[in-house]
Parts: structure tokens; C-alpha cells; sequence
């Protein structure tokens, strides 16, 4: 029998749906009465209709939202989450195997066992008693979380294995035996257990980001997995300002500042490995936003081959990105994936022989064998300030993390021209697109001319769910899109959703590339008159396949869908 979760900042407790129709607002004649501010007096109802229950707004001041997406009228599918103010329906049918969730609306539901004590005819009011009922917010707030540790197929460790390192190197609060690993929501150890379970929901998820985000009455806990920010769970403020409090000792913060930006980093050791975070603290209305960076390289590619090139750009890829001088170009938007296409290059150098050197802002990833240099504002050390001082102590190989300026620009193209190989960064739309960028900074033509090799373009794409994707039937205009070379492909696949991939219909992201040679006819015209047209006319010459074509080939091979690729990459 279906039934509804109820869950507001005073308790929760359980609703059996039958024949009747269930009437919710903040009026005393409803069947559910919320005693919230947001709420309308007669807010929504969730009604019987062809053999399911149907939600349908009231035309209610507020709206009512359906796993974030605000609604008028809508089915409602197993583990689907309704939200009025600051109270949570989350509907649940045991019965329902395959719910057909929609691809963009994740939620981290599971089923639970049906109480058959519960019956809608009994009137419920939220703002009584219900201490028999109420659960208590630490099993709220865990049994969430650990739908998503638990939906990831792989288990290698838990939260008792997760010692919390701070920034000094020192390990402040060592890993576990779960029998030892007990508090309340009143316990300062609480916190840590709570902490830890979200660490660990973020390795199973491959979360890349953590957000903690403090509301009126709970915050929210939100990750951002394969690019996107999903909702994993809201804890009580009372959690919140402990956590806060545990993060602000690892990084060792101010813990009396509260309206202030601070910023800091922090470890955990597993297993025999340690990841990095990075912390930002920034003031908001109802408190301090945390926002933890996770620095987990173990999803990452680490070597060239693994980066899924198609086979001749990945030859000329190596080729350049192993020359005794020269200068390799990555492009692409913030997060796209280019430092770790060049960490991918430079593990092809032999560093024992060459003297490799990078200068990041931060250093991101640890190489052994390689001289590694921050940026620090602070000290004058910036990128052109590092790399004057790099070219004075013999370099072989030079990574410089981003251009972003014309004196960098310059002396990274000047070092490419005096024998040393340089591998560097900028932010453009497309391999074309980057030469126009290196010109609009200032750079003289000649030297943009005579230092490019190869320009490489990249974008992240999610990876569709090989448990649950379905085939699909591509339409006329899809077909167009994709061009002659794939004009009858029979089939290809789009997203469903399955609690493996967090109902989102992707698992994994991986990269889309555009690679652009800088032949003697390319460099006649960026000396003359450079045109994005003449120079993709050139270009078309050879082998050229921009980021749109090789993501639908990624399409016909089933890799990701249609809908991703042109969300993605974008049309000329």
C-alpha cells in the first residue's frame, strides 16, 4: 500500500494512502495541517487517479515543489519527494518495482517497510505532541545518507575507516571501531560521525564538491556529482554549527569569526591513502555557507592512453607533448578537465632525464620526480614573476597552470621559441577560438604564429548508466544533427535512472576533444588576416573533427546521449 513520509523541523510520521483524497494546507479542516508560514490555508492535494495517486497544487501562493521543480499537476512515482515550506512528503509505494523516474529529478530515496497503524482518515497536525512517532533527526539525517553509500557498487571502506587529518599534517580525530563510535545530537562526537558519513557519501558518490548551506530552521547538504548539484540531505542547525566548528579546528580557522571569508584545507587518511579538501567559508544571510573541494584523483585519468582519445589524435597528442620544445595548448571552460589532460602528458616525459617544472594556482595534483610551485599572491610570487625565475634554472619541460595575462602569455611563447617545451592553459570556447584569445590578450601575432604546435579543446561529458539506460529510436532531426557519417545508426540510448546512478541516469563523466595541428598555412594566416572561418576551412583540410562530431560518435557508440552532447558542446 503507498504511503507518504512526512517530514517538517517537529517531527515525522507516517500516512497510509487509501481511496480517499488527501487535503493539505495550514486550515484546521484539512486531512494533513501544516503549521507553517509557507504554507497556503488550502495548499495542494494528493488524490487517487488512474491506478496511482496524482499531486495537484491548489494555486497556492507558495508553490509546491516535486523533487525541486516547482508543479501544478503531476503523477507521483516511487521515492518521489514533495516539498511545502519547510515540510518534506516523500511518497513511497513498495509495490511499484520500476518506477519510471525522470531523468533530471534525483532524489536518494529508498522503500521502507509499510505501517499499517497509520490511516489517512485520522486528521494529522504537526505542531502535537508526537513523541511516539517522531524520529529522531540523527537516524533522519543518516538513514539519508546512507541510501547513497549504499547505492554504489563498490564498498572498499566505511566511515569507522576515515581519520581526519587537519592542516599541519596531524591526525585529530583517528578512525573508528563502530562499536566506539556512539553520540547524540547534543554530543560534539556526533558531529564527527555526521561529518564522516558525508565524507564517505561523497567517495561513493565520485562527489566533487560539498556544500553545507545554513536555512531559516536546517541546513542543507548538497554534493556536486558529474557537475551537477544534487540534494542529499537536511540536518538541524544544531549539527550544522558543530560541523562547522569541527572543519574550523582541522583548518585550523578562527571558530569566533562568523561574518567573515575564510578559507583553509584539510586530509583525510583511508585505507592507506590520503585525499585532500579545500574549505571556503563565505557569510550569508542565515550564516556561514562551507563549501569542501574534494581533491579525490582516484576517479581520474593519470596517463595519456586513459584519457579516451581516438587513435590518431592521441598519436599526435603524445608526439607533441614529448618534443624537446614547443608549446602544447589545453582549452576549455573552468572544470573541464584540462590540468588533468596535462598531468596526463607530462607522466609520458621521462622526468628522471628532463627537468620538468609546473607553476599552478594551487598544485593540484603530486608528481614525483617534478619541481611543483604555487602561486602566492602574497609573496609577489605570480605566474610571470615564477616562470622568469624557472627559465634561469635550466628547464626542460614547463607547465604553466592558466594564461591570464599578456606578460605570461608572452614569456611562455618566448620560452617555446628558445628550445624549451611548454604546456599551458586558457579559457575559450573552441581550438579556434584559442587563438583569438591568445590575440585579444595582447599577444603579438608572430609570436602567437611561431610558438603554437597543437591546440587541444575539451569538454566533460556524463557517461550514461549501463544499468539502466534504454534504447531509443534517434529522431529525423537528431539524425541531421549527427551528420551523413552516422545518418542511420538504428539506435542509440538515453537516460532512465536507477538508484545505482542516484536517479540521475549518468554514472562517470569523461572527456569530449577537439584538436587543432598549427600547420606553416595556419600560421601564414594568423600573420596576414586571421578568420575563424579561413582557418577552419585549412583545418577541414586534414584531420579535423571538432568537439560536436566527436560527441556524437560518442552518441552512436552508446557512451552518453543525444541531449547531453548538445548541452554540452553547444552549436557554431
Amino acid at each position: 500500500m503507498p504511503f507518504l513520509e512526512v517530514v517538517s523541523p517537529r517531527g515525522s510520521r507516517r500516512i497510509t494512502l487509501g481511496e480517499a483524497t488527501l487535503t493539505i494546507g495550514r486550515h484546521a479542516d484539512n486531512a494533513l495541517v501544516l503549521p507553517d508560514a509557507q504554507a497556503s490555508r488550502h495548499h495542494c492535494i494528493i488524490e487517487p487517479f488512474d491506478h496511482g495517486f496524482r499531486l495537484r497544487d491548489l494555486d497556492s501562493s507558495n508553490g509546491t515543489r516535486l523533487n525541486s521543480r516547482p508543479v501544478h499537476e503531476e503523477m507521483l512515482d516511487n521515492g518521489d519527494v514533495v516539498r511545502i515550506g519547510s515540510t518534506e512528503l516523500r511518497y513511497i509505494d513498495p509495490e511499484q518495482q520500476s518506477p519510471h523516474k525522470r531523468p533530471d529529478t534525483p532524489d536518494f530515496s529508498s522503500v521502507f517497510e509499510e505501517d499499517e497503524s497509520d490511516d489517512l482518515l485520522s486528521q494529522v497536525t504537526l505542531d502535537v505532541d508526537l513523541s511516539t512517532e517522531v524520529l529522531d533527526a540523527q537516524t533522519h539525517y543518516e538513514r539519508r545518507l546512507r541510501e547513497i553509500i549504499n547505492a554504489a557498487p563498490e564498498k572498499p571502506f566505511d566511515e569507522h575507516d576515515i581519520s581526519l587529518v587537519d592542516c599541519r599534517g596531524v591526525t585529530v580525530h583517528q578512525a573508528t571501531s563502530a562499536s566506539l563510535d556512539t553520540g547524540s545530537d547534543d554530543d560534539p562526537g556526533e558531529a564527527i560521525r555526521a561529518y564522516r558519513l558525508m565524507l564517505l557519501a561523497c567517495f561513493r558518490a565520485r562527489a566533487t564538491d560539498l556544500h553545507l548551506e545554513p536555512r531559516l530552521d536546517n541546513a542543507s547538504v548538497r554534493m556536486r556529482v558529474d557537475g551537477y548539484m544534487l540534494t542529499a540531505v537536511e540536518i538541524s542547525m544544531t549539527i550544522y554549527k558543530r560541523i562547522l566548528g569541527v572543519v574550523k579546528v582541522l583548518c585550523e580557522l578562527d571558530t569566533s569569526q562568523k561574518n567573515i571569508v575564510q578559507d583553509g584545507h584539510f586530509s583525510v587518511a583511508v585505507k592507506g591513502r590520503r585525499v585532500d579538501y579545500r574549505v571556503s567559508l563565505t557569510p550569508s544571510m542565515q550564516g556561514q555557507k562551507l563549501v569542501v573541494r574534494v581533491l579525490d584523483s582516484s576517479h581520474a585519468p593519470s596517463r595519456l592512453h586513459e584519457l579516451g582519445l581516438i587513435p590518431w589524435m592521441y598519436e599526435r597528442l603524445r608526439t607533441v607533448a614529448t618534443k624537446d620544445a614547443g608549446l602544447l595548448l589545453v582549452c576549455g571552460p573552468t572544470g573541464c578537465g584540462k590540468t588533468t589532460t596535462l598531468y596526463s602528458c607530462l607522466r609520458e616525459i621521462n622526468v628522471e632525464a628532463r627537468n620538468a617544472v609546473t607553476i599552478e594556482d594551487p598544485v593540484e595534483y603530486y608528481l614525483e620526480g617534478c619541481t611543483q610551485i604555487p602561486i602566492d599572491h602574497k609573496q609577489q610570487a605570480t605566474f610571470v614573476n615564477i616562470l622568469r625565475s624557472v627559465l634561469r634554472q635550466d628547464p626542460d619541460v614547463i607547465f604553466v597552470g592558466e594564461v591570464r595575462d599578456t606578460e605570461t602569455a608572452t614569456v611562455a611563447m618566448q620560452a617555446a621559441m628558445t628550445g624549451h617545451l611548454v604546456y599551458t592553459t586558457v579559457h575559450s570556447k573552441n581550438s579556434i577560438g584559442a587563438i583569438f584569445r591568445l590575440l585579444d590578450l595582447g599577444v603579438e601575432g608572430y609570436l602567437v604564429a611561431n610558438a603554437l604546435n597543437l591546440i587541444l579543446a575539451q569538454r566533460l561529458v556524463r557517461t550514461l548508466c549501463d544499468n539502466c539506460k534504454k534504447p531509443v529510436k534517434p529522431t529525423p532531426t537528431q539524425n541531421m544533427r549527427m551528420g551523413a557519417q552516422l545518418e542511420g545508426v538504428p539506435e542509440i540510448f538515453a537516460p532512465t535512472g536507477c538508484k545505482r546512478c542516484l536517479r540521475t541516469g549518468y554514472v562517470g563523466r569523461r572527456a569530449i576533444f577537439e584538436l587543432l595541428e598549427v600547420n606553416n598555412a595556419i600560421r601564414d594566416l594568423i600573420l596576414k588576416a586571421p578568420s575563424i572561418q579561413g582557418i577552419r576551412e585549412i583545418a577541414e583540410q586534414g584531420l579535423f573533427v571538432t568537439l560536436e562530431q566527436y560527441g556524437y560518435h560518442l552518441v552512436a557508440q552508446g557512451g552518453t546521449s543525444f541531449e547531453e552532447i548538445e548541452r554540452v558542446s553547444g552549436t557554431d
